[in-house]
């Protein structure tokens, strides 16, 4: 059974060490709104929203190797949309998951369109050989 919870901040070191296992060095912080999900107890998949710059980030969705194409992404950014749905919101997300973002509303945006900071970090993961594109949520009106 999949479950899907806030992650609380007693719980950061856990995703912590997830985080790291899955090779994702992004970190997590109590000021994110990280949301984890466990099949039958076993954490399997966390993503988190992030205030930067006045903007909200979808960042960080990493689902274990084991658990992937079970649905465990889709579920995650299910329970994002009320938080998502309180204004604008952008990712950078793998070009191959453009249909899945896209399901929680993100459409694929310019590159000139992002804010500055996120504009920096999308020309540094492309840089390293990434294949990620920006996608931005409306606010819904």
């Amino acid at each position: 059974m999949l479950d899907i919870a806030v992650v609380q901040p007693g719980e950061l070191a856990r995703i912590a060490s997830f985080y790291q296992a899955a090779g994702y060095g992004g970190g997590v912080s109590a000021a994110d709104v990280t949301f984890a999900a466990c099949m039958d107890g076993r954490l399997s998949g966390v993503v988190r929203l992030c205030d930067e710059h006045g903007v909200i980030v979808l960042r960080g969705m990493q689902v274990a190797p084991e658990f992937q194409r079970q649905g465990i992404g889709r579920a995650l950014l299910a329970h994002c949309i009320p938080w998502l749905d309180r204004g604008a919101a952008w990712c950078l997300p793998y070009d191959h998951l453009t249909g899945l973002y896209g399901e929680a509303g993100f459409e694929p945006a310019p590159p000139d369109a992002l804010p500055a900071f996120l504009s920096e970090r999308l020309a540094g993961y492309l840089a390293s050989g990434q294949r990620v594109l920006a996608m931005r949520r409306s606010a819904p009106a």
